[in-house]
């Protein structure tokens, strides 16, 4: 019998992916995964029609399409405030996750810790298993989930190498303002520790102020890779495009990962994608204003049935506090909710270590608007439970 790696001892299939198989059973309305049902761009489909005949279908360099870098570059001038230069501080990944695998498997070595911000995104965690990393918790508390220098620096221990930190996060939606961002940056220069962000969600949010990357803080972009992708803010989670961002001294580590790893990102869809990122400034505020409506619309359907939520400030998810369902879980409180309305949600518990102080699921936001109109409908069963 072929014997599996040990690394593989503690690891299983992700609840997110096994609430959608439990959804698609029952033929279900997934609210669960984040796939990202909302159309990409039409211009950007128009585009991608007329072009992908004379867009290169070779490699790309282990950089990526020098054209899609310097699109990247702009862009993270533009909405990030960061000065990059394309040759140097840009690497193309297979998706955000691309990236922060190979920050991972870059800079640190089995044993290194990693502190993790909770609630924290599952993937997440599971690259650190993965990899024989030792997760750190700092349980951020809701309904604020800000950070505390006192937790923060109390998770920090002689093996931590590295903090891991997701603004607009999921699955809580919280947006990190300079203050909290401040105090990650002086901790992180006091044990000299890598900072890497998730930035997947930064064009999604519901407050007013715009974008603030953690690499803009104090001295953090000496230490910091910041990642994000195309998924979210396009819908084109399926392109599997995204790119880590930094020092060039960092990101040429970063890149002989990926290379090694993926060889490169879809050249084809490097070349396309520049048309996305050159889109105006009011497709992003008609996508906030897509996602606000959204928001309002399955807080309204969760809210008419007794239940209680988080308010995100950026992101498409939200957490519903499922305590008024007299469950003592969220898997609970999930298997509930699918059984009596057919919509799937996802547990709590795969967005912490130890289990949430309450039970609650996350809810996606990224869906079709007949199936949110339909799950309001569903819902409404769950007030005779």
């Amino acid at each position: 019998m072929i014997r599996t790696a040990n690394r593989l001892s503690d690891m299983q299939q992700s609840a997110i992916r096994t609430m959608t198989q439990r959804c698609e059973a029952v033929d279900g309305i997934n609210l669960g995964q984040g796939l990202c049902r909302t159309p990409p761009p039409q211009s950007l489909m128009k585009h991608a029609a007329q072009q992908v005949v004379a867009v290169d279908h070779s490699y790309s360099p282990a950089q990526g399409d020098r054209g899609f870098r310097v699109a990247l570059a702009d862009k993270l001038t533009r909405y990030n405030g960061l000065l990059v230069d394309p040759d140097t501080d840009v690497v193309a990944t297979i998706g955000a996750s691309g990236a922060y695998n190979a920050a991972l498997l870059a800079f640190l070595d089995p044993g290194d810790g990693v502190v993790l911000l909770e609630p924290h995104y599952g993937y997440h965690l599971a690259a650190l298993r993965l990899y024989g990393l030792q997760p750190q918790p700092v349980q951020l508390t809701a309904p604020d989930f800000q950070i505390d220098w006192a937790a923060l620096e109390e998770a920090i221990t002689q093996r931590t190498r590295a903090i891991v930190v997701c603004t607009p996060a999921n699955p809580s939606g919280r947006r990190f303002g300079r203050a909290e961002l401040e105090i990650v940056a002086a901790l992180a220069e006091e044990h000299d520790l890598l900072v890497i962000t998730d930035e997947i969600y930064e064009h999604i949010y519901y407050t007013g102020t715009p974008h603030l990357s953690p690499a803009t803080v104090g001295d953090l972009w000496d230490r910091t890779i910041t990642i994000s992708g195309l998924s979210k803010t396009y819908s084109i989670p399926g392109w599997r495009l995204g790119y880590a961002v930094g020092p060039a001294e960092l990101i040429s580590k970063v890149r002989v990962v990926a290379d090694t790893l993926v060889v490169c990102a879809p050249t084809p869809l490097q070349q396309l994608a520049t048309h996305a990122l050159a889109l105006p400034d009011s497709y992003y505020r008609e996508l906030r204003a897509l996602y606000e409506d959204k928001k309002k619309r399955l807080t309204a359907a969760f809210e008419a049935t007794g239940l209680t939520m988080s308010s995100p400030e950026g992101a498409y998810y939200l957490l519903v506090d499922c305590s008024a369902l007299a469950v003592d879980s969220g898997w609970a409180a999930a298997e509930l909710i699918l059984e009596r309305t057919r919509v799937a949600t996802v547990p709590g518990e795969a967005f912490y270590l130890a289990s949430p102080r309450y039970p609650i699921v996350r809810v996606c936001l990224s869906v079709a608007d007949n199936a949110i109109d339909l799950a309001a409908e569903r819902l409404e069963r769950l007030r005779y439970t």
